[in-house]
């Protein structure tokens, strides 16, 4: 479980890179967003409904490659490699890149890194959005907002998350699994996997 092969190091290259376009995407949709609610007075809502797919790369690494720290490396590469790529936010977003990676981690490491499925993926997903939210308060003032605001940006985030890195991620890679695309990784060992693909045909 603690041993990378040549394998792995290249799997947390591709999928750093593929998010880290991904990332910089959700940026400009982001600010589109946040553009359109701006005369509803709601922009500062705008990145929270798609922030789960800034969670993406850690969940996508953490459930394939099941070993430990490989969501928190992927997640923080996928961040350097989005600045590298233009995001006009600036090297701050490799620690948003380790906060957010840290966070999936957690739903992981809860199940000591043997117990996988939903559970690492549901968890992580909230840990993103509670270690996010707690950044976000320190980087951006959140302190400065009524507990109302708060709440909702807490909700709709943790609603993100839950749909972008646990549901979407879980869907994806079964369905990447039962294609033989990651035949040489843990995933592909996964029995659930295989019987639900069996039921399925």
């Amino acid at each position: 479980m603690f041993k990378w092969a040549l394998k792995d190091v290249i799997m947390v290259g591709i999928a750093s890179l593929i998010f880290g376009l991904i990332y910089l995407g959700a940026v400009h949709f982001g600010l589109l967003l946040g553009t359109l609610l701006t005369p509803f007075g709601l922009s500062v809502l705008a990145n929270e409904f798609i922030f789960g797919v800034w969670f993406m790369a850690a969940a996508f690494a953490g459930y394939v490659l099941r070993k430990p720290g490989a969501a928190t490396i992927t997640e923080m590469i996928a961040a350097l490699l989005e600045v590298f790529m233009g995001n006009f936010y600036g090297p701050i977003i490799f620690i948003s890149g380790f906060v957010q990676g840290i966070g999936t981690e957690a739903g992981f490491a809860l199940g000591g890194y043997r117990r996988y499925g939903w559970f690492p993926l549901i968890t992580g997903a909230i840990g993103a959005t509670i270690t996010s939210f707690i950044w976000g308060i320190i980087r951006s003032n959140f302190v400065d907002l009524k507990w109302q605001l708060l709440l909702t940006i807490f909700v709709i985030r943790l609603c993100s998350a839950l749909f972008f890195s646990a549901f979407l991620i879980k869907i994806v890679c079964d369905h990447l699994t039962r294609m033989g695309v990651l035949n040489s990784y843990p995933i592909a060992a996964d029995k659930t996997i295989q019987s639900a693909g069996k039921a399925v045909q």
